[in-house]
């Protein structure tokens, strides 16, 4: 792993949140919380990228929001006492 690239990984948080997953940029505070760059719901699995959302950090955010996409029709753990959910939900594809 190359500097820039372990700078990257430091930047991004990714939340796993009740109804998706947050993706923020640690180096930048709006409001006293970490700015956000992306969300990508668990039921439609659509990522939204905010348009100010930098471009080292896009590429690092759409790579992993590929990897939970492929994954529709899994259930996801999303908390430490065993809660789950189905990603996808909402996707006529996928069946509950």
């Amino acid at each position: 792993m190359t500097l820039k690239q372990s700078t990257l990984k430091d930047r991004l948080f990714i939340g796993a949140f009740p109804a998706g997953m947050v993706y923020a940029d640690t180096s930048r505070e709006r409001r006293g919380d970490y700015v956000r760059l992306a969300f990508l719901s668990y039921a439609t699995l659509k990522l939204d990228i905010e348009r100010d959302c930098p471009a080292d950090l896009r590429k690092e955010i759409v790579s992993h929001a590929a990897t939970i996409q492929a994954r529709a029709g899994e259930q996801l753990k999303v908390s430490q006492c065993g809660q789950t959910v189905l990603l996808g939900s909402a996707l006529s594809r996928v069946r509950s």
